[in-house]
């Protein structure tokens, strides 16, 4: 037999039917594929690899396993060799130098003893240099569909892919940045060693590559949150329950073991907590990430990207859990936050006011709606008009959701108006990037509103449909207003922010002698000047 006939021999064995005749054809080959890494490039093992990694089926995950392993073992193969050879040319050098030192030198054996020694120094660097050519066009051929592989319920899977990452990001093989936004959806990972190895192999790239991280922050989020809808289906699996509600809305955030020597620590911790940790230190970096994440509650309907409710929920739970340590970084946020609210709050809101004066001539201001006069023309409207008015309250629950952020914020860290109107993100580090003295521990971020939008607790008919729009749009002019006022006295904490069950209340009056612009505009008929609105 010579090689290539060994190599048609395992790959005709491979394509048999019996599973388990395929499965151990494939250990064969791998073992094969170590001594004769060139077969890794041809096309047959491409394709034949390619194929397997591809296939998402449960029954398949046995063979999907085996191929990472085949390609683990022939990169830690090349590390073993790489080493081997050092230690080979290592063990020459010092040969060659101690004869020259125990004999005569003269002229002749200078040059005899150099043209011994460099030849065979230049040799071994060529074979090193060959092994990691090799490896490195291997690295690149497969390395687009490994990544994609992790990206699986499987949780033995995503260790393969875990593994085989390693060795490739040890020897240097690719450019790191292809790594980044996985190894941050790995540090998300349920499974410790998981979690542990992409925080390591993050810290060394960070270490050496400075910034490189920032490059593929957003792309790691978005991974991230699907790495958490695969481990919740997974979940679901697990428990037998295909429609558990709690399984279904994926939170940003997670619990954290409570423990004697850390009962001073939040219970809850962002998903994310080690990402903004590495980046934190750098004021610029911390900034830039969390301008970013905001972006994704900028609803812009001309375009097919737009991030959906359940992905904006995501982000604001870790952009509530965030371990900052600063005042600067919860301030930052909230200014942030007025900025987007000021600029999408009012154009949501005066959009469904048009719509309410189109179909239903209701001039809406800033007093309280009158319900029973809207609720008989409500139920009066066609299916089309409601999905369209349905449609338009739906993007403006994410300035809602931004609105409830803010307000945990303030409570949390204990934020008044004040602080707030006074921070200015231009002045230096030394005053922005004092500690943060106070944090309540034990306030759950909680959009109970949000929550019901993507998971309602009960079927709703088509009357009570119509209802909840208009409660909807009540409540979503509540929060807005309620932001425009000096809210340390009318507001409380966050629970207070919630929804109740009436829709008019009461005048909320601002407090005495302060005259403070408004944050929020809000374009209507009547204006008021002084801060009293009915919501």
């Amino acid at each position: 037999f010579s090689v290539d006939d060994l190599f048609q021999l395992f790959i005709f064995l491979v394509q048999r039917p019996e599973s388990v005749v395929k499965l151990k054809s494939l250990v064969g080959l791998g073992f094969f594929l170590q001594r004769y890494g060139q077969y890794l490039i041809r096309d047959t093992v491409r394709q034949l690899y390619h194929t397997y990694l591809l296939d998402r089926r449960p029954a398949a995950a046995q063979l999907r396993c085996q191929v990472l392993i085949n390609l683990e073992e022939y990169f830690r193969d090349c590390i073993r060799r790489m080493a081997e050879q050092d230690v080979d040319y290592l063990h020459l050098t010092s040969t060659v130098n101690s004869i020259t030192t125990t004999t005569t030198t003269t002229i002749h054996d200078d040059e005899n003893s150099n043209d011994a020694s460099g030849p065979t120094g230049a040799s071994l660097k060529d074979t090193t240099d060959v092994h990691s050519e090799m490896a490195s066009s291997i690295a690149q051929c497969y390395l687009r569909i490994v990544l994609d592989t992790y990206l699986s319920e499987d949780e033995t899977i995503r260790q393969c892919v875990r593994k085989v990452v390693t060795c490739i990001l040890e020897q240097g093989l690719v450019h790191p940045v292809q790594f980044i936004p996985y190894l941050i959806a790995m540090t998300t990972d349920r499974d410790t060693t998981i979690q542990q190895s992409a925080e390591q192999n993050l810290q060394d790239l960070d270490k050496t590559n400075p910034g490189i991280i920032q490059t593929k922050v957003m792309h790691g989020f978005k991974m991230s949150y699907q790495l958490q809808k695969l481990l919740a289906i997974a979940n679901n699996n697990k428990n037998n329950q295909q429609t558990n509600s709690q399984f279904d809305v994926i939170r940003g955030m997670t619990k954290v073991a409570i423990t004697p020597a850390n009962n001073q620590q939040s219970p809850y911790c962002s998903v994310n907590h080690f990402l903004y940790s590495l980046i934190r230190s750098s004021r610029v970096y911390r900034r830039g990430l969390i301008s970013q994440l905001l972006k994704m509650f900028d609803n812009d309907t001309t375009t097919t990207t737009s991030t959906t409710l359940e992905e904006q929920l995501f982000v604001a739970d870790n952009l509530a859990y965030f371990p900052y340590q600063v005042q600067d970084e919860p301030l930052y946020l909230i200014e942030q936050i007025d900025l987007s609210v000021s600029v999408s709050g009012s154009t949501q809101l005066q959009q469904f006011r048009d719509l309410l004066k189109q179909y239903l001539d209701y001039i809406d201001d800033d007093e309280g709606i009158d319900i029973n006069k809207l609720e008989d023309k409500f139920l009066n409207l066609s299916d089309i008009i409601i999905d369209e008015l349905n449609q338009c309250l739906r993007t403006s629950k994410s300035t809602m959701l931004l609105l409830l952020l803010k307000s945990y914020l303030k409570d949390v860290y204990s934020l008044n108006d004040t602080k707030i109107t006074e921070y200015d993100h231009t002045e230096s580090s030394k005053i922005t990037d004092r500690p943060i003295i106070s944090r309540k521990i034990n306030v759950k971020f909680e959009p109970k509103i949000i929550l019901d939008t993507i998971k309602p607790s009960n079927h709703i008919d088509n009357i009570q449909r119509r209802k909840q729009i208009l409660k909807d749009f009540a409540d979503f002019k509540r929060y807005l207003l309620a932001f425009d006022t000096d809210i340390d006295d009318t507001i409380q904490s966050i629970t207070e922010l919630l929804p109740t069950t009436s829709l008019i209340s009461k005048n909320k009056k601002k407090s005495g002698g302060t005259n403070k612009r408004r944050k929020v505009m809000i374009d209507s008929d009547d204006d008021s000047a002084d801060g009293n609105f009915q919501p």
